[in-house]
């Protein structure tokens, strides 16, 4: 079974879309609608599903054909107001961070959740199986994050992972490390993740954060055919046996 995590440069992606592969599903989140700060209606001391209100942005997609569906839900990991308060999350058009979208002009940002935020995302299935079912099918998953760069603190936590046919896979878990020790702050990182054998793949990813300096964001999530190329040399971050490269912005 090839489940091996890896993190690719700009110009690896570039080159292996170009290389050829079919999308199966995707999101750079541009049908989502882009508003204002999001004020959670809930009960900051329960966990609960985040649902969208007029005129904020959306937490919450239904798959229009075009791009993949997503839903975020909040839990009480802080006793703490959680994002009743006000917070930028959901989908964005906000460039004041990480420079520019690497799809389009908007993205995802989690932030400042006073607890945990999560959004999970439609699972996609491989278009050779069936549920339940595993077959040696190619394909893989390729996404971008930006990890904002400011004083994270030590009971900070990100959580990038797949559950492909009820199996964890982590993409990125700084779980027991400071976000700060990492090299993973101030510019688009590309992430990839090796799907053949599985069948229904679902991607999850958390922020467990108090301040509003502390944000995640995501763009160009694309589920295709044809695994992820071997990287070349690459900077091991100690996480799990994850490699990366990333480049800074402009």
């Amino acid at each position: 079974m090839k489940n091996a995590l890896v993190l690719l440069t700009f110009a690896g992606i570039a080159a292996s879309t170009q290389a050829g592969g079919l999308v199966i599903a995707y999101t750079s989140f541009e049908n989502a609608f882009a508003g204002g700060q999001y004020f959670d209606l809930g009960d900051a001391s329960m966990d609960h599903d985040l649902i969208n209100n007029a005129g904020q942005s959306d937490v919450d997609f239904l798959a229009d054909g075009v791009e993949i569906g997503y839903d975020s839900q909040y839990f009480n990991t802080r006793d703490d107001v959680g994002l009743t308060d006000g917070d930028f999350v959901g989908a964005t058009s906000f460039t004041g961070t990480v420079g520019a979208f690497t799809d389009g002009v908007q993205g995802f940002e989690l932030q400042d959740a006073d607890g945990l935020m999560r959004t999970s995302f439609d699972t996609v299935t491989s278009p050779l199986g069936t549920p339940g079912a595993r077959v040696e099918f190619e394909w893989s998953l390729c996404m971008d994050f930006f990890v904002q760069e400011t004083g994270w603190e030590a009971d900070d936590r990100i959580r990038i992972w797949v559950v492909a046919d009820g199996v964890e896979i982590d993409i990125l878990n700084t779980a027991g490390s400071d976000v700060d020790d990492l090299g993973i702050e101030g510019g688009w990182i590309t992430a990839g993740v090796n799907l053949t054998g599985y069948v229904d793949v679902t991607l999850h990813v958390e922020l467990d954060s108090n301040s509003g300096s502390e944000s995640l964001y995501l763009d160009n999530i694309v589920f295709k055919t044809g695994v992820v190329p071997a990287p070349g040399a690459m900077a091991l971050l100690g996480l799990g046996g994850l490699a990366a490269t990333r480049r800074r912005r402009a």
